[in-house]
């Protein structure tokens, strides 16, 4: 075993105990980057891990930028070296906010932005997909004809994952600006939340209406789980008020206005969630100030939340998780690096 094997290598079991926190993205040990930022993890029908982040050459969201991932198939107990999904840094370019959906057919969907997707600075959103859990990739094919780009200007997916819906709708909550706000083009705000849905296994794919603002000033980063009932939840962050947003819908394409949820803070920061059977699970950072307590917390109906545990603490930030095998796999920002922790839970809660 390499010393950077050693790294990743965890406890012998099923699931981890909190202490094992595991670091996935450092500078430390992958040379060249400032910071790893937005991180994103999915686990496969065969349970292959798959983690991933933003690898920044400096600090800030209009970097030059990769997309790093690693890969385990071992539960989690040892990553393999990172593999370079998509390259923004030789070209002095943003690749930002990566998105993953496991299909239940097993193939593995990976999307991502070039410069926020706008087109008035030579972005785009692409798009590659594994079969093999993510060990091949194809070749980045550009589908930003089919996001909208008339109605808007940056444009961002996720972060995190996506979902595969019930009914086989690949499933990608977004956020953009759109140009009749009349902002610059490389503004983040205002934002305004929509979808990004493929009904064909991700040969094409097309945007949903947009999220009436509702309650919310601005807001964007959004993640998305489907509850048994069919209902879809957003959980969403405003970039103005501290705390938690919902929304929801049936169908995929129409959403109710966003509205606040009074009871659970938020620093400005992004969330992760996943359903679980009939629960859903979050994971964010549990103050109105600071991106810290980043915390686990379960719903029946992503309106009233309750705690399940604290993960971190201290010094947290932007989290995702994943379900497999009666574990939950976290991944989350710690100062300029990425780590992952593990949490057991029954899919009876």
């Amino acid at each position: 075993m390499t010393a950077l094997q050693a790294l990743f290598f965890g406890a012998c079991g099923q699931s981890f105990s909190k202490e094992e926190d595991i670091m996935l993205f450092d500078s430390r040990h992958i040379p060249g980057y400032a910071c790893f930022r937005i991180p994103g993890v999915v686990t496969t029908i065969k349970g292959t891990v798959l983690a991933y982040c933003e690898a920044r050459r400096s600090d800030g969201d209009w970097a030059d930028i990769d997309v790093l991932m690693r890969r385990s198939t071992d539960n989690g107990q040892a990553f393999s070296e990172p593999f370079l999904l998509a390259d923004g840094t030789e070209r002095r370019q943003t690749v930002n906010n990566p998105v993953m959906i496991a299909g239940t057919d097993g193939t593995v969907h990976f999307l991502y932005c070039v410069e926020y997707g706008a087109e008035q600075k030579g972005g785009g959103v692409y798009y590659r997909r594994s079969a093999d859990d993510g060990a091949t990739w194809s070749e980045p094919r550009d589908i930003s004809a089919m996001t909208s780009p008339e109605l808007r200007n940056v444009f961002a997916l996720g972060p995190g994952h996506g979902t595969e819906l019930a009914d086989g709708t690949l499933f990608i909550p977004c956020w953009t600006v759109l140009k009749k706000h009349g902002q610059p083009v490389d503004s983040h705000h205002p934002g305004t939340v929509c979808a990004l849905t493929s009904k064909d296994g991700g040969d094409t794919w097309q945007i949903s209406a947009f999220v009436p603002n509702g309650e919310a000033s601005d807001p964007n980063e959004t993640a998305a789980a489907q509850l048994p009932d069919g209902t879809i939840v957003l959980n969403i962050r405003d970039g103005r008020i501290r705390r938690r947003c919902y929304s929801s819908g049936a169908d995929g394409v129409a959403f109710s206005p966003v509205s606040l949820l009074p009871d659970v803070p938020d620093p400005v920061c992004c969330a992760g969630m996943i359903a679980v059977g009939d629960t859903l699970y979050l994971t964010h950072c549990r103050d109105v100030k600071k991106r810290e307590r980043l915390t686990l917390e379960r719903s029946a109906d992503g309106v009233q939340w309750q705690e399940v545990q604290v993960l971190v603490p201290g010094d947290a930030g932007y989290s995702d998780l994943s379900f497999y095998n009666g574990v939950l796999y976290i991944a989350y920002e710690k100062g300029t690096a990425v780590m992952m922790t593990t949490v057991p839970v029954s899919i009876q809660e």
